[in-house]
């Protein structure tokens, strides 16, 4: 990173120390500069007794600098000097100025602009820093957003000047800076800046985007600062973040509830498929950008998805010329990821593409016993099963972004995804009477392959307007992803045959299953910011979703392989969803509001073609969002909001056609099941000192219609499980974020969540699930820098049992640790983590019903070693790759989510 990105990085702070440094002797200058990693200054800075003096920029400077001032000769008195255009003399200021207890109510505003390519235009994340004329101490600062427009809120009255700097352009202070109680505003209109004449020389420092970023409305994870995620896929990434639990599955929820829905560049993809979690283990982490999660959503989203979105939003670099970077990762028993992200941008055309490959092969085991509960017997079943399971994926991306005139944008990409899967699966049923004495067992074993294919298609269109704050955008993605699952099966067994299971077919059978699942999305947002600080936004939406699933089903007879009707099941699930929106917001000093309402009409039809049948449900639901904010301080900010949600039963929980891969436990789905219908409050404080911050949310969750699996014991020994609507859940509590800065070397980050779960059962269905606990998770981030080029993470996970309607999953607990060593003057890393340290982290649920009892102990290969190294094909500031994550979360990248 170079010396002047740290200065967009912490633009304040920065000319703070700087300003410190300017009033001491050389050496100990010398010696602050060596501590940041910049070569000592060879030229004493020049002093003076009342004003900032910073260093002239010199061949062999660091690049910091600031307004050619003249200071007065040794022993002058300071009014004699002779004051250049930036100096200002004290008798210009009012006498109402300089009121240290003046409350704090003004406020600087303005725009910079500078002529590029023949156009003049506002200049983006430019830092601007202000300081008192009397005594040059700093008191606040900030950054130009994209149009370059600046404000610096909360002043006293006072004299002040301000120091403006950005890559590329000359810097340039901003005297005569006056605040008073009278006109406590001030606009400095337009401020032009020149294009710097020569190229400073580039020094390397220490300075970066946090790992996490938190504010009040989502949680922001910037993978490439997370040694613990090298590596690995999305799965790893969520299993070290806030208010996120993962199991042994890689199913998620998100403050103990598992409606949880997964984007990709703020839309729903085609890799979700059957299962709104598949997408996470199929994205490797060095495709991902960022990861935002959002806990309460409001009315500008998807209503889906009743715990909030996760969304994961891959890398797009925006960088003038040529850049990209290589990594290659080697991992324990057998796991392998490779990838190159590149971009070439010429003035208008900005082209990115990436090619991401992984190979990983895990184990996993699950041992369960069954006690039946029958009014003239009990028996037990034994279960295990060990499984060994490889994927190969493969990502191949490619897009543009092209710039039609000042005003109109588009961008377009496709992603193209082949993949392999094959699993080996080893199981055996152990039957026992009520002395546990086995009475056979039954042997089962299936080798599984699954070639499949995605296709990903978006284009984007942007046009803004005169109009300060205008704008449309209209967005279509196509998602596609195909697979055959083939599936060979061997079942063998020694119990007597009045023991046997009717629907255990002894003997080979095979099946394969056809998927075809296609996600496409059409959409247009509009904003139009009206007088003051009021600002409309309104939108459209149309999703349409169709999955398929052939399941071909057949034994060997004689070696012949013959149809079995009784299991071969082919669904159509077809979903409609057509959405407006509009909000309304205001800001009123230090109190803002946000007002809006969502509305979407959902058809969904679903046909078991097999059976012949069919199921239409049609509904329409409103969804209010109100968000309110008050800035009690600087520091502290205070939000209560509250959104209305809407969880959708998934494709699997509605198909009505049984589900025979596990004979003696069974599953269909219930396609009369009704959607749940949440309601979500949050009330959120968030407090940022000098060296720490703390975010503080008390959250109540009501699901109305709560979906939940339902199982149930046969007199032959055999469980159904369904899914059934329940009355209602209700979830609150509170989450705990804390993020300090212990030393110049080590900071750390936690989260706490407390929260407690009340399940109501409804009059149709038996009391036993009604049910209440209380739960907790936990979880620690160290993260430490001994060296300027070594980061050292560890992270420590915790989760407290919890309930679910038919029982509890016990707590789990792992420790992950990651260390990144930049080699090669900063164009390389060398990278290394391991995961699950312990190999602590399991999955455990004690179930019952009215005539059984079960507990389940599943183990899926956790610690794992990973060893990467990453070269940067060349080197792009931090100002300049912070700016572009940021254009490209305005321009589609996932940040607008405006669904």
């Amino acid at each position: 990173m170079t010396f002047s990105s740290f200065i967009y990085a912490t633009p304040v702070s920065l000319l703070t120390i700087c300003a410190a440094a300017a009033q001491q002797p050389v050496t100990q200058s010398n010696g602050l500069l060596q501590a940041i990693g910049m070569k000592p200054d060879t030229v004493a800075p020049l002093t003076r007794t009342d004003s900032l003096q910073l260093n002239r920029e010199t061949p062999g400077s660091t690049g910091l600098t600031a307004p050619r001032t003249n200071a007065p000769a040794a022993g002058n008195r300071p009014n004699s000097r002779q004051p250049d255009e930036d100096f200002v003399p004290e008798t210009y200021y009012s006498a109402e100025t300089d009121n240290d207890n003046a409350p704090k109510t003004g406020k600087l505003s303005g725009r910079l602009m500078a002529s590029q390519d023949g156009k003049t235009k506002g200049v983006p994340f430019a830092s601007i820093g202000l300081f008192r004329a009397k005594d040059s101490s700093s008191v606040g600062g900030g950054l130009t957003d994209e149009q370059g427009l600046f404000s610096i809120p909360n002043l006293a009255s006072g004299r002040y000047y301000a120091l403006v700097q950005s890559i590329g352009f000359e810097p340039k202070t901003l005297p005569r800076i006056v605040i008073t109680q009278s006109k406590p505003t001030l606009d400095l209109g337009t401020v032009t800046l020149k294009q710097a004449t020569r190229q400073l020389a580039e020094v390397v420092v220490q300075g970066e985007r946090p790992a996490f970023e938190y504010t009040l409305d989502r949680k922001i994870i910037n993978v490439d600062q997370l040694p613990i995620a090298q590596g690995g896929s999305a799965i790893d990434i969520l299993q070290n973040v806030p208010s996120v639990t993962v199991d042994v599955d890689g199913s998620l929820s998100l403050r103990g509830s598992g409606n949880v829905i997964v984007l990709v560049d703020g839309k729903p993809s085609g890799l979700t498929g059957l299962d709104r979690q598949a997408v996470l283990d199929q994205i490797p982490a060095s495709n991902i950008e960022r990861i935002e999660v959002i806990t309460n959503p409001s009315s500008r989203f998807d209503a889906d998805g009743g715990a909030g979105i996760i969304n994961i939003v891959l890398k797009k670099e925006q960088a003038s010329g040529f850049n990209g970077n290589v990594q290659l990762n080697v991992g324990t028993r057998d796991k392998y990821n490779a990838s190159v992200n590149v971009n070439a941008r010429f003035k208008k055309l900005n082209l990115f593409g990436s090619y991401n490959f992984r190979e990983d092969r895990r184990f996993q085991y699950r041992v369960s016993e069954r006690q039946n509960l029958f009014t003239d017997s009990v028996s037990y079943l034994a279960q295990r099963n060990d499984a060994i399971r490889r994927r190969v994926n493969n990502n191949l991306r490619l897009g543009f972004d092209y710039t039609l005139s000042d005003h109109d944008n588009i961008s377009a990409s496709v992603l193209y995804r082949p993949g392999y899967s094959y699993d080996s699966e080893f199981e055996t049923f152990n039957t026992l009477n009520a002395n546990r004495v086995s009475l056979g067992q039954t042997f089962r074993t299936n080798e599984e392959r699954e070639p499949q294919r995605g296709l990903d298609y978006k284009l984007g269109y942007r046009r803004t307007f005169d109009k300060e704050g205008r704008e449309l955008t209209a967005d279509a993605t196509l998602s596609n992803n195909t697979g055959t699952e083939y599936q060979n099966f061997t079942n063998t067994t020694t119990l007597p045959p009045n023991l046997l299971a009717s629907s255990f077919l002894i003997g080979d059978q095979r099946a394969t299953n056809n998927q075809n699942n296609r996600v496409a999305v059409l959409q247009t947002d509009y904003v139009e910011p009206l007088k003051e600080k009021q600002k409309l936004e309104a939108g459209l939406k149309y999703t349409y979703r169709q999955l398929g699933a052939d399941y071909v089903f057949e034994n060997r007879d004689d070696n012949e392989w013959v149809l079995n009707t009784a299991i071969s099941n082919n669904f159509i699930y077809n979903e409609r969803t057509s959405a407006a929106y509009a909000n309304y917001g205001n800001e009123l000093k230090k109190f803002s509001y946000q007002l809006g309402l969502r509305t979407e009409y959902t058809t969904i039809n679903t046909e078991q073609r097999t059976t012949g049948q069919q199921n239409n449900r049609t509904y329409v639901y409103l969804f209010p969002s109100a968000f309110f904010n008050y800035n009690l301080s600087q520091a502290q900010k205070m939000q209560v909001n509250y959104t209305r949600r809407i969880n959708r039963p998934s494709v699997r929980s509605l198909n009505p056609f049984f589900d025979l891969q596990d004979p003696l436990n069974i599953s269909y789905g219930n396609p009369f099941l009704n959607p749940e219908l949440i309601n979500s409050f949050e009330l959120s404080h968030l407090w940022t000192g000098k060296s720490t911050s703390l975010t503080s949310s008390l959250f109540y969750r009501q699901t109305n219609n709560e979906i939940t699996r339902y199982r149930t014991l046969r007199d032959d020994g055999i469980t159904e499980q369904t899914y059934l609507n329940l009355n209602r859940s209700q979830n609150y509590g509170l989450e705990l974020v804390l993020e300090q800065e212990l030393t110049r070397w080590w900071k750390i980050n936690g989260t706490a969540t407390f929260f407690q779960r009340t399940i109501q059962s409804s009059a149709d269905i038996p009391g036993l699930l009604t049910r209440t606990n209380k739960s907790w998770t936990g979880r620690i981030t160290s993260n430490f820098r001994p060296l300027r080029s070594t980061s050292i993470q560890v992270a420590v996970n915790y989760r407290s049992p919890f309930i679910v309607a038919q029982g509890t999953i016990q707590e789990f607990f792992n420790v992950n640790v990651g260390v990144k060593q930049d080699v090669l003057k900063g164009r390389g890393t060398i990278s290394f983590r391991m995961s699950d340290i312990f190999n602590t982290l399991q999955f455990q649920i004690d179930s019952f019903g009215s005539n059984f009892v079960a507990n389940t102990i599943g183990k899926r290969e956790s610690r794992i070693g990973f060893i990467g190294f990453t070269y940067r094909l060349s080197r792009q500031n931090a100002k300049d790759r912070d700016a572009d994550s940021d254009r490209q979360s305005d321009d589609g990248g996932g940040g607008g989510m405006n669904n």
